[in-house]
């Protein structure tokens, strides 16, 4: 039976659907896999102080109602994880050259063509609910300068989409990877998510500890750290505001 999508909840117009998943996160009408979906969102967010920018009725941008309350806080980012996955999935099917930024933005070349914002309730050392927002370019042509590097499927392909089947399809894939981890295959979806990182092994210029160096990007740990090989070999582990890649 179908769990992701099986209720979808659509609306013409919201300020942003993981605020509305929030509001009604306690209410009947909120079991484990619904989606809230707008062909227009107001208030799209990004990580940190970031928006997320979509014209009406052209792109995707929905959000994904969890309860993983198998899972400890400390395994929230097999979650981004899972959805990075699902999308790149999906995007894979219609262009080559995939990649997942890290943590969780999905790159088609070197430009971002969708992008993840997770925000997670946790009860008593559980997490009780994970609204998992998600923006897709789909087929939107023209983005604002200020901008950095957005594209759309529409852009790559120069052909048209339908938002509903890559709604349902997208959705198909995300739960593909979720139930892979309700069932505990982590490794798995580990080892999926690391292949997929964007250029992994190749060496960067990177900032961290207010120190200057090159590295290579390995992976990242069961916490979502990501995992940064030195010339000398080292290995060391940064969160998400801890290292800055030059070039």
């Amino acid at each position: 039976m179908r769990l992701v999508g099986k209720t979808l909840l659509e609306f013409p117009s919201l300020d942003s659907t993981n605020e509305y998943c929030r509001k009604i996160a306690g209410s009947q009408e909120m079991t484990e896999g619904t989606v809230v979906w707008t062909t227009s969102q107001l208030k799209g967010r990004g990580q940190g102080k970031n928006t997320w920018e979509s014209e009406d009725g052209q792109n995707l941008t929905f959000s994904v109602f969890l309860r993983p309350v198998f899972m400890e806080p400390a395994e929230q980012f097999f979650l981004s994880m899972v959805a990075s996955l699902g999308i790149a999935d999906w995007i894979k099917g219609h262009i080559k050259s995939v990649s997942i930024k890290w943590p969780n933005d999905i790159y088609a070349g070197n430009r971002k063509i969708a992008g993840i914002l997770i925000e997670n309730s946790v009860i008593e050392n559980r997490i009780n609910h994970s609204i998992i927002g998600i923006g897709v370019n789909i087929n939107q042509t023209r983005f604002g300068d200020h901008l950095p590097n957005p594209v759309s499927l529409k852009q790559i392909t120069s052909r048209s989409y339908s938002l509903k089947d890559a709604l349902d399809q997208i959705c198909s894939r995300i739960e593909f990877w979720y139930l892979g981890l309700k069932r505990g295959h982590r490794q798995e979806i580990k080892n999926h998510y690391t292949s997929q990182l964007l250029r992994l092994n190749e060496k960067h210029t990177c900032r961290a500890g207010g120190k200057t160096y090159q590295a290579c990007i390995r992976g990242v740990d069961n916490f979502g750290r990501l995992a940064l090989e030195d010339e000398k070999g080292i290995v060391r582990h940064f969160g998400l505001k801890e290292v800055e890649f030059l070039k």
